[in-house]
């Protein structure tokens, strides 16, 4: 038999600034209007303000930009950064008191990748509003992502002792930042930002492994994917995004 090792799940903070824009979020766009948030962090470096409505938790937008003129987008490869320096040689089996925080493979890394650009260029591809291309134009938004902030709280594969299976219920976490700008001119548009685990979407503890673990960074792709055809819909609609 077996023996059966739980891998319990880490809760890990979001940085200040993006704790204090999910904290605005949760209102509609109703009739059109945008309704903006105030107070510290509303408004980028950049000029970016941050509006109060879903899917995201946090969502930045440029007053004066016409969505409504672009038609295409273009894709960059997802970048990934952990939260801290993760482990790489750990001793399976060994309780040292950290935080576990483990390292991907570099094949892992890359079908992380790989999964992000499907589930965005999938939905992309049903928009009605949107089709994906591969040059910059006067039409043009590119969509640069980054996954920031990754921890990985279950031990891969290749860190469990042969003779356990681990149980968890998230194995790991990351936060997401898209940002939408101009492909000719780089001006930034729109920008969204959202942390969340990375889970079967099930309650209580599932066996990690890569089938497992693959699936619920899949579902949680597609997840993000979808609503970011919703939230540039729902900016594409508007003439113009107004002032505040």
């Amino acid at each position: 038999m077996k023996r059966l090792t739980v891998a319990l799940p880490q809760f890990f903070a979001v940085s200040v600034m993006l704790l204090g824009m999910s904290c605005a979020s949760g209102s509609g766009a109703g009739g059109g209007k945008v309704y903006y948030a105030t107070g510290k962090d509303a408004v980028t470096p950049g000029g970016l303000h941050r509006v109060k409505w879903e899917p995201f938790a946090a969502t930045f937008v440029k007053p004066g930009a016409k969505l409504g003129g672009y038609d295409a987008v273009i894709l960059d490869e997802v970048t990934i950064s952990y939260k801290r320096p993760p482990r790489r040689d750990p001793m399976p089996g060994v309780d040292d008191g950290m935080d576990d925080n483990f390292a991907l493979s570099s094949a892992a890394t890359a079908h992380m990748k790989e999964y992000f650009g499907k589930s965005f260029a999938k939905e992309l591809a049903r928009s009605n509003d949107f089709r994906v291309v591969e040059k910059p134009g006067a039409n043009v938004l590119r969509i640069a992502a980054h996954i920031v902030n990754l921890a990985i709280t279950a031990p891969p594969l290749r860190d469990q002792a042969g003779d356990e299976t681990v149980y968890t219920s998230s194995s790991g976490a990351m936060t997401l930042l898209l940002e939408a700008e101009d492909s000719l001119t780089g001006e930034a548009l729109v920008s969204v930002g959202e942390r969340h685990e990375i889970s079967n979407g099930l309650s209580g503890f599932y066996a990690s492994n890569p089938v497992t673990n693959s699936a619920a960074l899949r579902q949680l792709f597609d997840n993000w994917a979808a609503r970011l055809r919703k939230e540039l819909d729902q900016l594409k609609a508007l003439p113009e995004i107004p002032e505040p």
